[in-house]
């Protein structure tokens, strides 16, 4: 008899996570189905988890005031259900979920750890009680980097034996050019990229934590170099460091700067930047760090810094990488200019592209994960 899996998701509208779990589920071995707890009821997420043919209940949920409604329905609908596992991402559905679970009866709770520091730097008592609840309500826990494991075990006491390191999965063989949506995207930020360069590109919401500032004076120095440069910068939103930030980015020659709240197929334009950077700073700022990942598989030139998933990575001879130490301006202005002055041709980072899929499939390929995931699954 099949295994019954539900996943509780909160405020996600679109995953490539999602769509590439829904891809290579073995739905011989386990049923699946999603809870997405939404304030929109429907959403492309949902829509292809039932083009899948998976059943995706969405609950209404806008914040933490909804929190005892979507527990009951939850618990309805858990209780109807009968999984065995059920499985929590983010924050919010962490709570709901874990706590419906618990209160149904279902002994495997399994949560995602999917943040680090944060809570610890910024919120050292609610955040870190909240965190230390959804641990003791979690049956395992997956910690997505060695960082975010050592976090569980050593800063909130979390036993060993209840946390299993498990990566992200990629698969390496998706991670191409894709000429058409390139295209599109050539067509849609042609006031930065037409006649214009080098582009410079940076993913990464405004918060402190994500080393911008740090970058952002860095880039003031290319403009020396480079006059004619530009810098998109995607996944901007409002943060409360969001209004510094673009003080900061102000100093900036004008024109030569753009924020772009969200892209979706900006997977593609690390095709498109001739350098990226992102440089957190320090090794718990990020939980995992997923455009780490996508710039290397798409062998662009970039600027690290050793946090999340890099940290784990770092030994390896990753091509187009250049590593610089935490919060350092300088190393950042030196590293970008290094790049820019020897541009590796499209041959180039084709060829580094595929050498970093290489290194990188027997750590990070999604089969292999999806099996480790599955053993969890039956021990619970």
């Amino acid at each position: 008899m099949r295994r019954k899996v539900i996943y509780v998701v909160s405020n996600v509208s679109d995953s490539k996570e999602y769509d590439q779990l829904i891809r290579y589920w073995d739905r011989e071995r386990y049923e699946l189905e999603f809870v997405l707890m939404n304030p929109f009821q429907e959403c492309g997420l949902q829509d292809n988890i039932r083009n899948a043919g998976l059943p995706c209940t969405t609950l209404p949920y806008r914040g933490k005031l909804d929190i005892p409604r979507t527990v009951f329905k939850l618990m309805r609908l858990l209780r109807d259900r009968r999984p065995d596992v059920v499985h929590t991402n983010l924050l919010d559905a962490a709570f709901v979920g874990l706590l419906a679970a618990w209160l149904s009866g279902i002994r495997g709770r399994v949560n995602t750890r999917h943040h680090a520091m944060h809570n610890h730097k910024y919120h050292p008592i609610k955040g870190v009680l909240y965190d230390r609840i959804l641990n003791a309500l979690s049956t395992r826990i997956i910690a997505i980097t060695h960082s975010n494991q050592e976090i569980l075990i050593d800063k909130e006491g979390v036993q060993k034996e209840k946390v299993l390191m498990l990566h992200h999965g990629f698969d390496m063989e998706q991670a191409r050019k894709d000429p058409a949506r390139m295209a599109m995207l050539r067509e849609r930020y042609a006031d930065m990229l037409d006649g214009h360069g080098p582009i410079v590109g940076i993913i990464s919401r405004p918060f402190d934590w994500k080393g911008l500032d740090h970058s952002i004076p860095a880039l003031e120095r290319i403009f020396d170099h480079y006059p004619d440069a530009r810098v998109l910068l995607f996944n901007w939103r409002s943060t409360p460091f969001s209004d510094r930030y673009e003080r900061m980015l102000g100093s900036l020659p004008k024109g030569s700067w753009r924020t772009i709240e969200f892209e979706p197929g900006v997977d593609q334009m690390f095709h498109l930047f001739d350098v990226f950077v992102h440089v957190p700073e320090d090794r718990f700022a990020e939980a995992f760090g997923l455009v780490y990942i996508e710039a290397l598989l798409a062998g662009v030139p970039s600027i690290f810094t050793s946090s999340g998933i890099m940290h784990d990575l770092v030994d390896l001879p990753l091509k187009g990488v250049h590593m610089v130490p935490f919060q350092d301006r300088a190393a950042i202005e030196n590293a970008v200019l290094q790049v820019l002055h020897s541009p590796p041709t499209m041959e180039d980072r084709e060829k580094m592209a595929e050498a970093n899929k290489h290194l990188l499939r027997p750590i990070l390929d999604v089969r292999s994960r999806s099996e480790r995931l599955y053993a969890l699954y039956d021990e619970v």
